[in-house]
């Protein structure tokens, strides 16, 4: 799992983004503007005629969309939560998390929150659109997600998991002395003690090179232990 400064932002931006696109293409649908759900999600300040409200204006669809902004960055910190309470998990994980926490965000907003303090998409869409809002909602928490995963474990320096588990720094390596100088050259240093003194052999003698090719010098025959 990436670190959660990568994975939050991008969790929670992909959900607001996706999720508001549904809602819009389901309004436009329904004949509506597409920012008709933004609208209805101010109507805990406004009242229910917010969500009657076509006009594309700050006091309704910009505070509408700052709400939703708001709610998908906290679900996004839900959804990271849930995945760092596991301590391995891929994309498989983070789609779990993602879908898991868009089905606590439908249960929490419809089921335990008054009506005064509901999305409000349910004032201008119907039950499966609201379904599918929720659900655009997963979709772009795990997006988020599985992206801030790919992301991190490309970025230099970083290693997927480092943040939850970092690794104790190496203790540095004493300096080579003068003989392990000797004994380790440099890579673009010939090791002097394999290469040979007089490689054209106009010096030494092989002792293999005449005779039967035995390894060891000497007659076998004359040389034999005569109780072999």
């Amino acid at each position: 799992m990436a670190r959660f400064d990568l994975a939050w932002p991008l969790a929670g931006a992909c959900a607001a983004v996706l999720s508001a696109l549904v809602l819009g293409a389901w309004a436009a649908a329904r004949g509506m503007p597409v920012w008709m759900p933004l609208n209805a999600t101010t109507h805990a300040l406004h009242g229910p005629a917010a969500a009657s409200t076509t006009a594309l204006d700050l006091s309704h669809t910009g505070l509408g969309a700052a709400i939703h902004v708001a709610s998908c960055f906290f679900w996004a910190a839900v959804a990271i939560w849930l995945v760092r309470r596991v301590p391995r998990g891929g994309a498989g994980l983070a789609w779990l998390a993602g879908l898991a926490t868009a089905a606590m965000a439908g249960l929490v907003d419809y089921g335990l929150m008054p009506a005064r303090l509901r999305p409000g998409w349910e004032l201008v869409l119907p039950p499966l659109g609201v379904a599918t809002g929720l659900a655009a909602l997963g979709v772009g928490l795990s997006l988020g997600m599985i992206a801030a995963g790919a992301i991190g474990r490309r970025l230099p320096g970083t290693a997927a998991g480092r943040d939850r588990y970092p690794s104790a720094p190496r203790p540095a390596e004493p300096p080579l002395s003068a003989v392990e100088r000797l004994r380790h050259p440099a890579p673009h240093v010939l090791d002097q003690r394999q290469q040979r003194v007089d490689p054209a052999g106009a010096v030494t003698e092989d002792p293999n090179r005449h005779g039967s090719g035995d390894k060891q010098p000497g007659d076998p025959t004359h040389d034999e232990r005569p109780d072999r």
